[in-house]
């Protein structure tokens, strides 16, 4: 007798139990029955016949709900023998009874009914179970402790597995948690970070896609052309369409067997929508820990574009207080105006060409907008003093560095930029100012801005000379590498588009003969 393979929690018992003559039958008659086997055999054929399981179910409805254990041998027709599972219902995947026919219901009209609702010859059925040696009366008691035992014994396995599936799921959950928390830093670019999640939820899910659609007050955060879109695996379009075909939940849910939604919602304010959809792995259907998991991502999701969205309003405040720093600079000496801008768009296409990492160009920028902010505490009269300057008007010049660092360090957001502020007038040879500093001691920021700030010295009108021709400050600048300035910094510089720079330079220009 060979017996069909399944995928049931009870596959296991059922093939323990057809070994000693029993038979695992749904207890619901309206169920399907998950363990079928071929027309040989007749043992199942019978027990599952239509008369079999509206017997066994009218016959069950005496257990006890609440009773889990072995309950005493129910005997529905002459033979007919219906036993309890003491197995969770939970666990088992719903309930079931071991049913057999005891050899006394061979001979007698049990068969025969048992046959006929399973349109079998009855003859061929008595010889079959016949030949197989079936239980005897005498051994009922024996029969329902085997039963018992290998119920216990399988119901102790599948609690064992439940337990497993549940350690994974929570290992899968803290590792999703991990891997998105590693990822949340305070100023990451929101397209990226969401990119990031997307594709850990899906690896983590095995489905095809992801896909997010913020909205509300998440919108600004991305850019215009994404269309409050950002998906892996799936097209934009296409997963705008099933946005738009899908109700938003009030809460995580499974949309027929291969979708899942959660609301991207932080407090009462709601920021998107996530969702993942065809999963490949297992079953390929979305179930509770599915849910759950997508559940998890959207609240992390949450947090991430409010903090972005704090952050980028806290970046917006920062930047405009940048602006009124700057603007107090320049007017301090009108011939400097555009000075800090100048040399802020230099440094950054400096450390562009250098390799330096995102967040340090923006470090570098704002490091050359506000290199100059010691030159608040000089004296008007040396700023714009037309004269070449004395060694003790010189000397008040050279202290603006350490001004400037001295103005910026108690504010933690300009704590990046401090270096180039206090280092930006030191000299590759040592012999610069204010600290003399030689070489590789000098601050990386400040050897940039140093060049930066050079170039632009020398291509813009002062008040005590005109601007000098590009030919002429590039040939000097060269002059200058290897004593004044870095060597290899200023082979960067070299390689940079100007065209930025001189239409800057030329607005500065315009706006400075406006106002004369």
């Amino acid at each position: 007798m060979k017996l069909v393979t399944t995928n049931h929690p009870l596959e296991q018992l059922n093939r323990a139990l057809r070994e000693a003559d029993v038979v695992l039958v749904p207890i619901d008659a309206n169920d399907a029955d998950p363990f079928p086997g071929s027309m040989s055999d007749i043992l199942r054929t019978l027990c599952t016949s239509p008369m079999a399981r509206a017997l066994i179910t009218r016959a069950s409805a005496r257990w006890t709900v609440s009773a889990a254990t072995a309950q005493d041998p129910l005997e529905p027709r002459v033979g007919l023998i219906v036993l309890a599972l003491p197995i969770q219902r939970t666990l088992a995947g719903g309930r079931f009874a071991a049913v057999t026919l005891l050899s006394d219901a061979i001979d007698g009209e049990t068969v025969d009914q048992l046959a006929h609702s399973a349109r079998i010859d009855a003859r061929i059925a008595r010889t079959i179970l016949a030949t197989n040696a079936p239980w005897e009366r005498r051994s009922v008691k024996r029969l329902a402790r085997l039963v018992a035992s290998l119920a216990r014994s399988e119901g102790e396995r599948l609690v064992g597995v439940e337990a497993g599936t549940r350690l994974s799921a929570a290992w899968e959950e803290l590792h999703l948690l991990h891997s998105l928390s590693s990822e949340m830093t305070l100023g990451s670019a929101p397209e990226s970070f969401i990119t990031r999640t997307l594709t850990e939820v899906r690896e983590t899910l095995g489905c095809s896609w992801t896909a997010l659609r913020v909205s509300g007050a998440a919108e600004p955060l991305l850019d215009a052309s994404l269309g409050g879109i950002v998906s892996a695996g799936i097209a934009p379009a296409a997963a705008s369409k099933i946005f738009d075909n899908a109700n938003a939940p009030s809460r995580a849910i499974v949309v027929g067997t291969d979708l899942v939604l959660a609301p991207v919602r932080r407090n009462e304010t709601v920021l998107g929508l996530l969702a993942a959809g065809d999963r490949r792995d297992g079953d390929n259907a979305m179930s509770n820990w599915e849910r759950t998991l997508v559940e998890t991502a959207a609240g992390h999701l949450a947090v991430f574009l409010d903090n972005a969205r704090l952050y980028r309003d806290l970046d917006a405040m920062f930047m405009g207080s940048l602006s009124a720093l700057v603007s107090a600079i320049d007017a301090k000496d009108p011939y400097t105006r555009g000075h800090s801008q100048r040399v802020a768009l230099l440094s950054r296409q400096i450390a562009e060409a250098a390799g330096l990492a995102s967040n340090e160009l923006k470090n570098i920028h704002i490091a050359g907008l506000v290199h100059d902010v010691g030159k608040i505490g000089m004296p008007e009269a040396i700023l714009r003093k037309q004269d070449r300057l004395t060694e003790e008007e010189f000397a008040v010049v050279k202290q603006h560095p350490e001004i400037g660092f001295r103005i910026l360090r108690d504010i933690p957001q300009f704590a990046p930029v401090l270096d180039g502020v206090r280092y930006h007038h030191e000299r590759i040879d040592g012999r610069g100012y204010p600290h003399g500093l030689k070489g590789s001691d000098i601050p990386l920021f400040a050897r940039i801005i140093a060049i930066a700030d050079t170039f632009d010295a020398m291509s813009s009108n002062r008040t005590y000379r005109a601007a000098k021709p590009r030919e002429v400050v590039l040939a000097e600048m060269l002059g200058c590498a290897g004593s004044q300035l870095d060597p290899q910094l200023f082979a960067h510089f070299r390689s940079i588009e100007l065209r930025g720079y001189d239409a800057l330079n030329a607005a500065h220009a315009a706006a400075m003969r406006d106002a004369a």
